[in-house]
């Protein structure tokens, strides 16, 4: 088996029933009213190939919280991607399976990284055989690396596609992207990508480098000639300006210099003798508590002189006594049998004298100090009331300072601030010179083209064969003029006869269109390319709408004639008959043919309550 197989898509919340459609590997037909899922349905499996990162909003899809896809890989094993409703990353899980824990299963990113593996994108086109694939983008040899998005085109068919005027081939419908999309066909239709290409300079890169300098430059200029006002005066008269104004504030700043420098004199000065006033004032306040204490201690020693001087009295008076008759019994000295310790009296009496004369001496000292400090503590008053005199002066200095000092500063800041904006006006006009001189610069840089653009898209041998493919797909439908069929180069479309795809109903271009992508799966088989092996049509038999109940209308003349055939039948007998290549999913409006029921597995949606299914998804009560 090429490529891979949806084995079922599944919505599940909750609170609710899960909503599962599911598929077998050849043909598979969903058909039914429009607005029961349909086209839901195509979107979810672009969403769940991690080509688009949301599904659309509608009533239905809020009760659902995840989506499930069953996929059977080329090796025949089986996997299954899960994806919140509301986007993000996937988890892959081995096996079929609708639930799982909230730690199983493998993260895969949704974004495609051609450096890693671990995205779905890789996942994907590893499994088909196109991963790694580089594609050139421009004919310029600018590489692009393949990714599920990009070859999704060639797997799912929207509605709006494939009724487009546009070629299939060109997807996106923007011009820019056609080299890409002819040599993404190539690919298909070779197997060869474009790795070996050599990447050559671009003439549109350089031309449009060029506009992108050309116009920031531009933007610059216009955004200074914003600032500089509509009525700038050129570089002369400012210059002049400027002269003017520097001639007229000459000395100025060596003024504000001078009254600044004044002041801070001053300043500094009055703090100097603040500071010395503090010291002075500290120093006066130590020596009166010095003298205070000295004062006590002048008094301690007079009352210890007092005390002394009584002792030495008493010590003297009873010394003197010693030698005479005793005042008590009248005995005489030589009969007195106690001396009354005369020695001790003595010694005390000499001691006394002795602390006497040195507290005499001490007392004396203590006055030379005492009146040394008063002395000292009278001149610091005096300095003291000197240095007060000063501060009051210097107060009064800076006060008388400070006006001066202000208004030649209050000048000298508008004259800066005049000069400022002349000198700001001058750098103005210098950067629009410079931007100028660069613009003109710039638009003498050559871009001239080399004539090295590479080929894009198949070549016409390739092409050729591919249009038998679509002659052949065509034929087994029974389309009228089939044999005539042919694959344009020129337009990159199919033609009938010489009229373009593009020129039919939109009947006949849905038919058109599903033939060119069949006939990809039937070349790539026969060639054995790689092929994602998985087709989506939205709509391809429009032509057999119904032009009451459709949306799109009446239907044209060829519309007409092509609905009078037996196109549908051989249509979906032709898509049974790939079973083995490739599994075809078919959307539609209207009940396929009754002969083809038994070829394919097919879904209804009835829209309408009772037997049946009423859509994709749980209709919202």
């Amino acid at each position: 088996m090429s490529g891979i197989r949806l084995q079922y898509l599944a919505f599940t919340g909750p609170d609710i029933e899960t909503a599962e459609l599911k598929f077998n590997e050849g043909l598979n037909i969903i058909y039914g009213a429009s607005n029961t899922g349909k086209s839901f349905a195509l979107k979810a499996i672009l969403f769940m190939l991690g080509v688009s990162k949301t599904l659309p909003e509608t009533e239905e899809i809020v009760v659902y919280d995840g989506v499930w896809l069953g996929l059977t890989m080329p090796d025949a094993s089986e996997i299954t991607l899960y994806r919140s409703t509301r986007g993000g990353a996937f988890k892959i899980h081995e096996g079929l399976v609708s639930s799982a824990g909230p730690d199983d299963g493998k993260v895969l990113k949704a974004q495609h990284d051609s450096k890693r593996t671990d995205n779905v994108s890789h996942l994907v086109l590893e499994a088909i055989g196109l991963s790694s694939k580089k594609i050139v983008r421009d004919q310029y040899g600018t590489k692009d690396n393949l990714s599920i998005y990009l070859l999704s085109p060639y797997a799912v068919v929207s509605e709006e596609d494939i009724i487009a005027e546009k070629s299939p081939v060109y997807s996106s419908g923007v011009p820019a992207e056609r080299v890409f999309e002819r040599n993404l066909l190539k690919l298909l239709l070779t197997g060869i990508d474009d790795s070996a290409a050599v990447t050559v300079p671009k003439v549109a890169e350089r031309k449009a480098a060029k506009a992108a300098k050309i116009e920031l430059v531009e933007e610059m200029i216009t955004q200074l000639d914003a600032e500089l006002g509509e009525d700038a005066p050129d570089r002369k008269e400012i210059e002049e300006q400027l002269e003017r104004l520097d001639n007229s504030s000459s000395g100025l700043l060596s003024r504000l210099q001078e009254t600044q420098g004044q002041l801070d004199t001053l300043v500094i000065e009055r703090r100097a003798k603040v500071d010395r006033q503090s010291e002075l004032e500290e120093r006066a306040s130590e020596l009166d508590l010095t003298l205070e204490r000295f004062d006590k201690l002048r008094s301690v020693y007079a009352s210890d002189l007092q005390r002394l001087q009584s002792i030495e009295e008493g010590g003297y008076v009873l010394v003197a006594m010693a030698g005479l008759d005793c005042p008590v019994c009248g005995a005489p000295p030589d009969a007195q049998q106690h001396n009354h310790a005369v020695d001790e009296i003595e010694m005390a009496h000499a001691a006394a004298a002795a602390e006497s004369r040195k507290i005499e001496v001490e007392q004396r000292e203590l006055l030379q100090t005492i009146a040394s400090l008063a002395a000292e503590v009278s001149g610091l008053r005096r300095t003291l009331s000197q240095v007060r005199n000063d501060v009051e002066s210097l107060d009064r200095d800076i006060e008388a300072a400070r006006p001066r000092e202000a208004s030649v500063r209050e000048s000298y800041e508008t004259y800066a601030q005049k000069r400022q904006k002349i000198t700001r006006t001058l750098e103005l006009l210098d950067r629009r010179a410079k931007l100028a001189a660069r613009k003109a610069e710039i638009e003498t840089e050559k871009t001239k083209r080399d004539g090295n653009s590479l080929p894009a898209g198949p070549d016409p041998t390739t092409a050729f064969e591919f249009g038998e493919a679509v002659k052949k797909v065509l034929e087994a439908w029974h389309f009228p003029d089939a044999d005539k069929a042919q694959f344009d180069l020129a337009s990159n479309d199919v033609t009938i006869a010489g009229k373009r795809r593009s020129s039919n109903g939109k009947g006949v271009r849905a038919i058109l269109h599903a033939a060119f992508k069949v006939a990809i799966i039937e070349y790539c088989i026969d060639k054995d390319l790689p092929h994602p092996g998985l087709l989506v049509l939205d709509t391809p038999l429009l032509t057999y709408r119904e032009p009451l109940t459709s949306k799109h209308g009446d239907l044209s003349e060829d519309e007409e004639a092509l609905k009078a055939t037996s196109v549908a039948e051989f249509f979906y007998r032709h898509l049974a008959s790939l079973k083995a290549h490739a599994q075809i999913i078919v959307l539609e409006n209207s009940e396929p043919p009754s002969p083809i029921l038994p070829l394919a597995r097919i879904e209804t949606f009835t829209h309408r309550d009772g037997p049946g299914r009423f859509g994709l998804l749980a209709r919202r009560k």
